[in-house]
């Protein structure tokens, strides 16, 4: 379950998202891509062990549970985690490639989506824990907390009135949960269908990220590398990341699909589209977000913050 719970009126007098200056390794799959080979067919894939809370390697007492909820200790060691994981989707799901080449929109939405799909991998893992299921759905309850947090500053960051900030946020909320179960059927239903499930994330896809682009609805070429992405990286989290790197929060990403020489619906090549230059910043700086919206930039290596755009490596307040 998806938790939803204190975000319509979850405040804070400090952004989370400052303390996301954490390292985290981002790591190449072992999986290989076949988004350029149309005619290959994912594989079969295992059903995911059910979601026993007596499945846990390590059971608890009522006592060590309820100690582990509330300890400070364990507390900050959740959310250590989970912030993590949100950066690394963030970074992952905010790589200028998306957007060029890849031909997604850049408006609120499409970002949104692609953030939440990278969002639903690790709770996809997170549900499935083995080793202390507890612990896992703690993680995953303040992974959602982050991201409805950081979703409302978003929403701010387009002008929405504080009037109408919640309201957004629950319509916001709404068509996120119907792309997760999305993503939730097609790997539910079509586990043992690899063509079928194939079709069903071209569908997904084109829905939520695309946002039902008219243009790019017949171009499967497009479509069938995204669908392959979302596979892949399904594999990857759900079977071979390591659960040393896992534990300590080090996802490992697939690479993006491979853009170029996109076919059109006629089947021509279409001409590559270029990284749009407000989406690329020199190295090291990363764009962030303040509670009221606002964006702001910070070195993530010195961890110089601005308010200008830096325009160089070497560019500082």
């Amino acid at each position: 379950m998806i938790p939803a719970t204190k975000v319509l009126l979850y405040t804070r007098n400090v952004s989370r998202n400052v303390a996301l200056r954490g390292n985290v390794r981002v790591m190449t799959s072992v999986v290989r891509e076949y988004s350029n080979v149309p005619t290959l067919l994912p594989p079969i894939l295992p059903t995911p062990p059910p979601a026993d809370p007596n499945a846990s390697s390590n059971q608890k007492s009522f006592f060590t549970r309820f100690f582990e909820r509330y300890s400070p200790t364990s507390q900050r060691d959740r959310i250590r985690i989970a912030e993590l994981f949100y950066l690394a989707a963030t970074r992952q799901a905010s790589d200028p490639r998306w957007f060029g080449p890849g031909r997604i929109a850049r408006d609120f939405r499409s970002r949104h989506a692609l953030l939440t799909m990278h969002v639903w991998f690790l709770h996809k893992r997170l549900i499935h824990d083995d080793t202390d299921r507890d612990r896992a759905l703690m993680i995953q309850e303040e992974l959602f907390n982050i991201l409805w947090e950081d979703t409302l500053c978003r929403i701010r960051g387009e002008g929405v009135t504080p009037l109408l900030e919640n309201r957004s946020l629950l319509k916001v909320q709404q068509y996120t949960f119907l792309h997760l179960t999305h993503y939730d059927h097609a790997f539910t239903e079509f586990l043992n269908k690899p063509e079928e499930r194939l079709k069903e994330l071209r569908k997904v896809i084109w829905q939520h990220v695309l946002v039902r682009d008219e243009e790019a609805e017949h171009r499967t070429d497009h479509l069938n590398r995204l669908a392959w992405y979302v596979e892949s990286n399904y594999q990857n989290i759900m079977l071979h990341w390591p659960n040393e790197y896992y534990q300590q929060g080090r996802v490992a990403w697939v690479n993006l699909p491979d853009f170029s020489n996109l076919l059109d619906e006629q089947g021509n090549v279409m001409e590559e589209n270029p990284v749009h230059p407000e989406d690329v910043l020199p190295e090291p700086w990363a764009k962030n977000i303040t509670l009221r919206g606002k964006d702001y930039y910070w070195n993530t290596v010195t961890n110089q913050v601005s308010w200008e755009r830096p325009t160089s490596f070497a560019s500082h307040p």
